[in-house]
């Protein structure tokens, strides 16, 4: 199937080492903004200059993203419309729906059988028919509105049910024969309500927090919220632990805008059990200039290194060896990326900062995939620039040019063939044993050629199954650059020559199933097989990689279960050198268990991709002990609204539990409050 008089279609076998169709921006005359729009199978009419996308559509223009089974898009009008498992979702609301007519360019639509949930009110609306009319008012036919939490298959606590209804987001929903409702049951008639749609706060104690621990003896922590103002509002408490202390924290946060917000926590904890005062410190501030200009600043500190281990009762922070603190400036546009960004780095663990590297500045700019003029011709461009520095130790600036330049070219309805050739420079400030300026340059060259094969088999009951099977072989060539005399920051500056080439064969296996009331697509087989082969001297010692092997598998019947299987095979050994799972059930809505697993061996462990290629298997580090351990989770849904939860953490090699939780909880019939017990068990 190719090019017709009036019409394009894109099967399946064109869309190369894609996992989706791939994205089109739409032909002019352009909306306001570009769209985007991918699918598995996307087809075009040239006469109505309408896409007709199947399978994992979605639709992006701005901060608005559609997704759905299947959607047609008018390129000139702006007009969707899309059917099956229909999720929109503006920044602000999602909405769900079995059928949507959209104009992206307007933002207005109508929506059958749909859901609206507002996250920043927290209330959810149902209607058959929802007319928008605007990002913030609505129309409703046959509609419930409730700020309770609304679960599938359960029971509202409390809803108001109207015939006909209009909403004002961070309103007011103004309703016509409306009936209260308690658990679906009417229990009060009114001619006409006038809800405000939104959650009001109000300043007052929050409910206390007491627990106890052997090593730090009996705890409670009393807050206080105050209401500042709508824009803007702050926590305090106080934190008694018997034997460990006492502390006081602070919580500000300030949204001036809806392009703008600021978080501020702060702690002080005067540790008496080691004689040591505590302070703490996270701030962040988001600013959206506009859709495509963003700032970001993270600060987190602490004055004493050993804090998360001695107050925290989360894990990662109690391991953490390093936190960071970054200020970050990005400006986007359609295919391009300019960003600067500082970032200061705090060791967790040694006890001193002196030696550690922080950045001041990073500038970065980035071209993505780029047509040249009207040539069948492709260009990329990543070059960054960065000052390092310490108080000890080595300091530089550094620029990095990495531009390239590649052809597609489609052989037939086989496959494609796509060559690269690409150029890395980078220039340092000076070496590493002299003040005088260094550079390094890198050629790279590739040729990747790939196909697509797809095939669907009928099922029992007039289901389909699609197989879908994409090899691909990549030819990487990298010279050994200089080394010599190059000061080593990170992985820009340390990476091994290439003569690879690697294999690569992705099997999928996908089809259609009935989730309640509607159908949507599963990818139900996922298996993709790697490995490279060094045609020359190769970093590792040996010419073939160790295998890899990527797995996922999902299914819904009897009930949801999904397995994600990833591990490396060393043929010269004749065993698996890593292994990681990770196994969910969901058995039914009470109950559900993950249990998941972390294996390497020690000896030499295949690093996965390079600054070239995320797939390749280049280089390999040595791993000098065994790493084994497990995870699980398990929770379920008890009588009288408690819920128990368990999970712990399994050290095979220690054979012990570095810590087990045990968790009982109470959830109030509003699911609007709740509490609970958590129990902590360490060694």
């Amino acid at each position: 199937m190719g090019l017709l008089s009036r019409r394009l279609v894109v099967p399946l076998t064109a869309l190369l080492f894609s996992l989706e169709a791939a994205t089109v921006l739409a032909a002019d005359p352009s909306p306001p903004r570009p769209v985007h729009i991918q699918a598995d199978t996307l087809t075009y009419s040239k006469a109505t200059q309408t896409y007709e996308g199947k399978g994992s559509v979605v639709v992006v223009q701005g901060p608005n993203r559609l997704e759905a089974d299947e959607a047609t898009l008018n390129v000139s009008t702006g007009h969707v419309t899309a059917v099956g498992r229909v999720h929109l979702n503006d920044g602000m609301s999602d909405i769900h729906g079995e059928r949507l007519e959209f104009n992206i360019n307007t933002t207005k639509g109508v929506i059958f059988h749909g859901r609206l949930f507002v996250v920043e009110s927290n209330f959810t609306v149902d209607a058959r028919v929802m007319e928008r009319l605007s990002e913030e008012q609505y129309r409703l036919e046959d509609a419930s509105f409730t700020t309770c939490s609304v679960l599938e298959g359960e029971r509202t606590p409390w809803q108001f049910k109207a015939d006909k209804a209009d909403l004002e987001v961070e309103g007011f929903l103004h309703a016509r024969n409306v009936r209260f409702c308690i658990l679906d049951v009417p229990v009060m008639y009114l001619p006409a309500v006038l809800f405000p749609a939104k959650r009001e706060r109000a300043t007052g104690f929050l409910m206390p927090f007491v627990g106890s621990s052997s090593v730090q003896g009996f705890k409670v922590r009393e807050a206080f919220f105050w209401n500042i103002s709508p824009s803007q509002d702050a926590t305090a408490a106080l934190d008694y632990r018997g034997k460990l202390g006492t502390g006081a924290d602070l919580e500000y946060r300030y949204k001036p805008s809806r392009a703008s917000d600021i978080y501020v926590w702060t702690r002080y904890f005067r540790d008496t059990q080691l004689s040591a005062s505590r302070w703490d410190l996270v701030t962040k501030h988001r600013t959206n200039f506009s859709e495509d200009f963003q700032g970001r600043i993270d600060i987190n500190y602490v004055n004493q290194k050993d804090t998360f281990r001695q107050l925290s009762e989360n894990v990662l922070q109690r391991v953490a060896v390093f936190q960071e603190s970054q200020a970050y400036l990005t400006r986007r546009w359609d295919n391009q990326v300019l960003y600067g960004l500082t970032r200061y780095s705090q060791n967790l663990v040694s006890l001193s900062d002196k030696t550690v590297l922080q950045t001041f500045p990073e500038i970065g700019y980035s071209l993505s995939p780029a047509r040249l003029g009207g040539i069948p011709l492709y260009g990329g461009l990543d070059t960054t620039f960065d000052s390092f520095s310490r108080q000890q130790g080595l300091e530089a600036q550094r620029v990095d040019l990495f531009p390239r330049l590649w052809r597609p070219i489609s052989i037939a309805r086989y496959g494609t063939v796509t060559p690269l050739a690409g150029f890395r420079e980078t220039s340092y400030s000076r070496g590493s044993q002299t003040s005088d300026p260094v550079t390094k340059e890198a050629l790279y060259l590739s040729l990747t050629a790939d196909t697509r094969l797809s095939r669907r088999f009928l099922q029992e009951g007039g289901g389909t199954v699609t197989h879908k099977v994409e090899p691909a072989v990549t030819y990487e060539y990298l010279p050994q650059p200089r080394q010599s005399g190059i000061p080593v920051f990170n992985d820009v500056d340390s990476f091994a020559k290439k003569n690879l080439l690697t294999y690569s064969l992705t099997n999928r296996l996908s089809t259609m199933v009935v989730d309640g009331d509607t159908r949507r697509y599963l990818e139900m087989g996922y298996l993709r097989l790697t490995q490279s082969q060094h045609l020359a001297s190769s970093p590792t010692g040996k010419p073939w990689s160790d295998l890899r092997a990527e797995a996922i598998g999902r299914t819904l019947s009897p009930f949801p279960v999904e397995l994600d299987v990833d591990m490396f095979y060393n043929h010269a050994l004749g065993k698996v050198s890593v292994v990681n799972t990770d196994l969910r059930l969901t058995l039914t809505k009470e109950l559900f268990l993950t249990v998941g697993q972390r294996f390497t061996r020690p000896g030499p462990v295949a690093v996965r991709g390079d600054l070239f290629n995320p797939m390749t298997l280049n280089d390999a580090i040595v791993q000098t002990q065994t790493t084994h351990f497990y995870s699980t989770e398990a929770g379920i849904a008890l009588p009288y609204n408690l819920y128990a939860v368990v999970r712990g953490y399994f050290d095979q090699n220690a054979r012990t539990f570095p810590e087990m939780n045990y968790g009982l909880y109470y959830v109030g019939t509003g699911r609007c409050w709740g509490t609970g017990f958590l129990f902590i068990q360490r060694p």
